[in-house]
């Protein structure tokens, strides 16, 4: 899957559902108002008139207008008010239907076992970890992520998955759902349960007045029209549903096959699939009673008159195409699998080695397979076992996050400790200054998987401190002149992280590659001239990868200035990540080109090229754990 045109399509996607929703929004507005001064007009007016009916609503414009602006005003208060319920994350969108956190302090096996194949899969994604979340009172078999971006995402599965999946089922599962994370389906189908709950909140509104109504012959115009707009309510709901599974069907069937090319294991979603269709219950969620939520979820949450989902039987034959359907119509009685002793493997079905010819760079964005899962599996493993503990919570989270941002140069990482004493008090300081040892001696590939690990344990911190956090990283980042790329756009992409986490970002006006000429010429020089001491060759490497970009005129090579570059590159990077998908394609390729213009890639070139896709908004896997790359 290109996530590149994943990405264009779900712009596309927004404007279509939105244009559908105003329609929809548009035409139950009109009818409401309508029937409003139709009930007026009959308390109001001759009944005894010839007058056509048309011509009698007619004559109380006010009415009509004043209607169709409460009509509206009602529909847009409950949509914003959904939209700002959901916009603090996807943690929220779990929380609201009753789902508990889980943490690494959890002794359960079953939940940390579903911890440490989110963490794996977010690792090889190259995105934060997000929050993992359980509905502890659903015995059915289902799953769905949400949020805004990456930073704030959340992935929620029912007890029932918990405990009637196997780990290779569950990778298949959570597979499904990483798709719609990279893809910006998460981004898209959380946004869609504003519109469709306000229609529902007119439905509702209309349904309790008719309930209060009820037994009064006097008011039965009233009745008759509280009878209608319920009806116009739910009809407005029905078409936004509509809409919904014109386009989500589709987009299911797509992170169906993304999961099988994160497993490598068809047979691993086919069978939890299966395994849904055949117990009994399915994949019924009676906390998510509202038509709002229903297309966030990887099979349908209850029985609708129409789903957003494809049928179970479609997906699985669309899997394996020589499984017998038949076999879903039996239940599947067999108790859940024996309790589990403490996860310690990788992704079942995970294959050794690439695998794959090669391919450009810019189609592993976003798009990992069963290759990079495994060599995430193998960082996973390989943190320390006190690191390892310090993600446990979210205080000790918080001084990792900041030892990885410490200089390398005594008397600069002097200063940034001061700082964060005079921020914190010294036992943070103290604690953060322990940690940087720790961090000091683990492998480079561990730094950025370190800290998409700890962002969603720093969740649990109240929002100042979190606020706080976030601006400290910004001042180590920018605290040392002579730090080496990798680490001063770790500190940014830490910065970046921290700020999406606590501020949901807007999507700028995309723009193209001529409009950003300068700063593509800063961010190619500095990619240029990171490990490569010879000018000539940082010329070369810069040439190689920016011609393909600006093949007509281009900014000149220079050097980058070793007490400028920082803030330049900042400002850089800032606007390149407004650049529409295809110009990121381009420049995707055209950086890969630059890293590889010797042949070779050194771990910290590959760091360095990941951090900066990260800010790009393009999430690469581990480039060590990719197939070869042309």
């Amino acid at each position: 899957m290109n996530f590149f045109a994943a990405q264009a399509a779900a712009h596309s996607r927004t404007r279509l559902l939105l244009g559908g929703y105003a329609l929809a929004v548009a035409l139950v507005v009109g009818a409401i108002a309508w029937i409003v001064a139709w009930v007026y007009m009959l308390f109001n007016s001759n009944i005894y008139s010839s007058q056509p009916y048309t011509d009698r609503i007619l004559e109380h414009p006010g009415v009509l207008a004043i209607t169709a602006l409460g009509v509206l005003g009602v529909i847009g208060v409950a949509a914003l008010h959904r939209v700002a319920q959901l916009s603090a994350g996807g943690g929220a969108v779990a929380s609201s239907l009753g789902a508990s956190r889980i943490t690494r302090e959890s002794a359960d096996p079953r939940r940390r076992r579903l911890l440490n194949v989110v963490e794996e899969m977010a690792i090889a994604s190259g995105v934060p970890v997000p929050e993992v979340y359980v509905l502890d009172q659903e015995p059915g078999i289902n799953a769905f992520a949400a949020g805004f971006t990456p930073a704030d995402a959340a992935i929620t599965v029912t007890r029932g998955a918990l405990e009637r999946l196997d780990r290779a089922q569950l990778a298949g599962v959570i597979g499904h759902e990483f798709s719609h994370l990279l893809n910006g389906d998460m981004r898209l189908n959380t946004r869609l349960a504003g519109p469709l709950f306000g229609l529902l909140v007119i439905a509702i509104v209309a349904r309790y007045t008719l309930r209060g109504l009820r037994g009064s012959g006097r008011v039965m115009p009233f009745l008759a029209a509280s009878l209608v707009i319920m009806a116009l309510g739910y009809i407005g709901v029905l078409f936004g549903r509509l809409l919904q599974a014109a386009i989500c069907r589709q987009r299911e069937f797509l992170a169906d096959a993304s999961s099988v090319q994160f497993t490598r294991d068809p047979g691993a979603l086919r069978d939890a699939l299966v395994r849904i269709a055949r117990t009994p219950g399915g994949s019924t969620v009676h906390a998510a009673e509202g038509e709002d939520l229903a297309h966030l979820f990887i099979a349908p949450s209850r029985e609708r008159l129409y789903s957003t989902h494809p049928p179970l039987a479609t997906r699985i034959l669309r899997l394996d195409p020589r499984y017998d359907v038949s076999e879903l119509e039996t239940p599947d009685l067999t108790p859940a699998p024996a309790e589990l002793e403490a996860d310690g493997g990788a992704v079942a079905g995970l294959a050794a080695g690439a695998g794959s010819a090669a391919r450009p760079l810019s189609s592993h964005v976003g798009n990992p397979g069963a290759s990079a899962v495994e060599f995430a599996a193998a960082l996973h493993a390989a943190l320390p076992p006190r690191l390892e503990a310090a993600l446990a919570r979210g205080s000790t989270a918080a001084c990792l996050w900041l030892a990885v941002g410490l200089s390398a140069e005594p008397a600069v990482r002097a200063a940034q400790l001061g700082r964060i004493r005079a921020a914190l008090g010294e036992p943070v300081a103290s604690a953060v200054a322990m940690f940087a040892g720790e961090v000091g001696s683990i492998a480079v590939a561990q730094y950025l998987p370190l800290l998409q690990r700890a962002l969603p344990v720093l969740k649990a911190l109240p929002r100042e401190r979190r606020a706080t956090l976030a601006a400290l990283t910004a001042e180590l980042a920018h605290a040392d002149t002579r730090i080496s790329p990798l680490e001063y756009l770790l500190g940014a992409l830490a910065s970046r992280y921290l700020g999406d986490q606590l501020e949901p970002p807007r999507l700028p006006r995309a723009l193209g590659l001529d409009d950003c000429a300068a700063e593509l010429g800063t961010l190619f020089a500095v990619v240029a001239s990171a490990g490569r001491d010879e000018p000539v060759e940082a010329r070369r490497a810069y040439e190689r990868g920016l011609a393909t970009l600006l093949p007509r005129e281009r900014p000149d090579f220079k050097s980058p200035d070793p007490a400028a570059w920082p803030a330049a590159l900042n400002l850089a990077l800032a606007r390149l990540a407004a650049l529409g998908a295809a110009a990121k394609e381009l420049l995707v390729d055209g950086l890969g080109r630059t890293v590889l213009h010797d042949g070779t890639v050194h771990i910290e070139e590959a760091e360095l090229l990941r951090a900066v896709c990260a800010l790009l908004r393009c999430p690469l896997p581990p480039l060590l754990g990719l197939a070869e790359v042309d």
